[in-house]
């Protein structure tokens, strides 16, 4: 999403609304794993300040992600605050890379809004808040139904417990 900054940078006005709708390949700014199923949504402003210019608004997306309990995909929309700062003046950039650096008069807002986005999904994503996940023994998804498997509810980190209370129930019977 490039935004022509010309027209703020040498006027008076030094506010932009920006309503800008764009497909992107998310794989082509480094972020492979970010599968855009629609297309992403900005609305905000871009604020000249000299020597920043401010970016500040909100993001919708569509993802595609994986449970992290069933491996099913599922798409999840995402609303995500963008708050960044730019300049193309090699001078007022900062080491930290809290400021961004563009060159000329068109800023790719893109690998912010791309940031912003991956920054906000979930470390273990769910398809359902009550995902059942899969069957650790045969690998069924438990969400559609139980599987053949007999469980033991019993962990096999405690099976020493199981042998110890039978023991002592041995011993309350004598």
């Amino acid at each position: 999403m490039l935004i022509n900054v010309t027209k703020i940078k040498s006027t008076a006005e030094k506010l932009e609304t920006l309503s800008l709708r764009e497909e992107i390949d998310a794989a082509l700014y480094g972020y492979a794993e970010l599968v855009l199923t629609k297309p992403v949504e900005f609305r905000g402003t871009i604020e000249h300040a000299a020597p920043y210019f401010h970016l500040k608004g909100e993001l919708k997306a569509e993802l595609e992600l994986v449970c992290a309990r069933c491996l099913a995909s599922f798409r999840q929309q995402f609303t995500v605050a963008v708050d960044e700062a730019f300049t193309n003046r090699e001078e007022a950039c900062s080491e930290d890379g809290e400021v961004g650096f563009f060159t000329g008069d068109e800023l790719d807002i893109t690998p912010a809004l791309l940031k912003a986005l991956f920054l906000e999904i979930p470390m273990h994503p769910l398809c359902k808040a009550d995902c059942r996940g899969l069957c650790p023994n045969c690998g069924a998804d438990l969400n559609r139904g139980a599987c053949a498997c007999q469980h033991d509810d019993v962990d096999w980190r405690l099976e020493k417990l199981k042998t110890l209370f039978a023991a002592m129930n041995d011993d309350k019977e004598v």
